[in-house]
């Protein structure tokens, strides 16, 4: 059976699984990605003089979480967040990343073979060129 990130970071004892996924160079990116993501979704900092009166009279905001959260920070820094809501989140996603490095994929893949093209159109240009020259 393969595991995927979710099911490693939600295990209750994933050090072996972790210790590997977290050398490979797709968790690095992911990381890389969840974060940017996280800092453009989250709200802006607060400072913490004006969090004081709303803390004293509520404890923690209990719904559901929004934005884009790193799956690390589901599972280590948000009390609100259940087993299953960090999961059905962390499924949803990376499903959305999945579908990114797709399209990513395609665009790579686009404007690679339409230079090639060009070098290809270009090279045969020269070529015509240089033969009428010496024709």
């Amino acid at each position: 059976m393969r595991l995927t990130l979710i099911d490693i970071m939600l295990t209750p004892c994933p050090s072996i699984e972790m210790r590997h996924s977290v050398t490979t160079l797709t968790y690095l990116i992911r990381k890389v990605l969840d974060n940017v993501l996280y800092s453009i979704s989250s709200p802006r900092p607060v400072p913490l003089s004006s969090l004081v009166p709303l803390l004293s009279r509520m404890p923690f905001r209990t719904m559901y979480p929004r934005g884009w959260l790193p799956l690390y920070n589901m599972v280590t820094f948000r009390p609100d967040v259940s087993y299953a809501t960090a999961r059905c989140k962390a499924t949803h996603q990376a499903s959305i990343l999945t579908k990114l490095q797709y399209a990513g994929l395609v665009l790579l893949g686009a404007a690679g073979t339409s230079s090639i093209f060009s070098f290809l159109l270009r090279r045969i240009e020269l070529n015509r060129q240089v033969m009428e020259r010496y024709a």
